[in-house]
């Protein structure tokens, strides 16, 4: 009796450890992932101030709705999950943004520019890393209306406690993202508007375009038109915060998201009027940028490529470097302007 216990006991062990070796074999091997997935995605260097693109890799295709970038502005990109065939937030997505708020000063994750992207759009892949329950993505757009946009996208595996196969987990991540076909122009500017037009016909005429950036005349202030409804408000010492607009014949009715309060400006060509007189005047739009300068650029850089300037003047966070043929305004120490 005792020899067939034994016998039992060593059968069981053998088939458990027989299983255990198939399951193993069976599993994915996330090195072998992540080199397959690096070989094909070949990652973008940015600058540390993610400013500008310093090498690029391969872009990459959307292929599924559901995913929204913030500005580089925020101090973190927000994290969105790919899950049975749909992108969304979800509790580890509601979390992030829960940190970002934390990390602005008298503001939230709300409070930074969003902008949905949608299938067909393309993007920039900068970090590519296998966890044991999916891929993450770090993802970096091209300028939208002189704003960049981060986020990063975990891919999850069908079983988050099974690594899959290489090719089954490269499967799964082209249901999402694809190689873009190469180009031989990258990282630059978009000039068409991200999803919605910022002007917006009306039943009989086409009604004002507000589209870009206002300069207060009194002060360091100014208003970032974004979206169709939607701008950020940047105050002295760089705080900001979050509006919403709407244009109604001549009138634009703006309404601070943090504060509640609200005001009306009359548009008038390139400016906007408010009732106390005071004016807020359109941005010209910027000409290129000489080959030697970039937006986000330092000081030490610029005077690295154009040498000391001939006048120096400061104004609150702003500073501008004037030169022979050319002025550049730095905001908080990055280029802000060319002229």
């Amino acid at each position: 009796m005792a020899h067939t216990d034994w016998f039992r006991a060593f059968g069981l062990a053998v088939a458990v450890l027989v299983l255990g070796l198939t399951l193993s074999a069976q599993a994915g091997d996330p090195e072998a992932i992540e080199q397959k997935l690096f070989a094909e995605f070949r990652p973008t260097r940015i600058a540390a101030d993610r400013s500008q693109i310093l090498t690029p890799g391969d872009q990459v295709v959307i292929q599924k709705p559901g995913l929204t970038m913030y500005s580089v502005a925020s101090p973190m990109p927000p994290l969105y999950t790919y899950k049975n065939g749909k992108i969304g937030r979800g509790l580890l997505g509601l979390g992030k943004d829960v940190e970002i708020s934390m990390k602005t000063p008298g503001g939230t994750a709300a409070d930074y520019p969003h902008r949905p992207f949608a299938p067909g759009e393309k993007c920039w892949v900068t970090g590519v890393q296998v966890q044991k329950d999916g891929v993450v993505f770090q993802l970096f757009s091209d300028r939208y209306e002189d704003i960049r946009y981060y986020a990063n996208l975990k891919i999850a595996f069908p079983d988050k406690k099974e690594i899959p196969q290489v090719e089954a987990a490269l499967q799964l991540v082209a249901e999402v993202l694809t190689v873009a076909p190469p180009e031989a122009h990258f990282d630059q500017p978009v000039v068409s508007a991200p999803v919605v037009s910022v002007v917006t016909p009306a039943p009989k005429s086409q009604q004002p375009d507000v589209s870009g950036k206002y300069n207060f005349d009194e002060g360091d202030s100014q208003l970032n038109f974004v979206s169709s409804s939607g701008c950020i408000m940047l105050g002295p010492g760089g705080t900001q915060s979050a509006g919403k607009y709407r244009v109604n014949g001549d009138a634009l009715t703006m309404d601070c998201t943090v504060t509640g309060s609200s005001f009306v400006l009359k548009i008038q060509a390139d400016k906007l009027v408010a009732e106390d007189g005071h004016v807020w005047l359109r941005e010209a739009v910027a000409p290129p940028l000489p080959p030697a300068i970039s937006m986000g650029q330092s000081q030490a850089q610029v005077t690295a490529s154009l040498g000391q300037p001939v006048r120096v003047s400061k104004q609150g966070v702003k500073e501008t470097f004037y030169y022979k043929d050319m002025k550049v305004t730095f905001t908080n120490g990055r280029v802000s302007s060319v002229e």
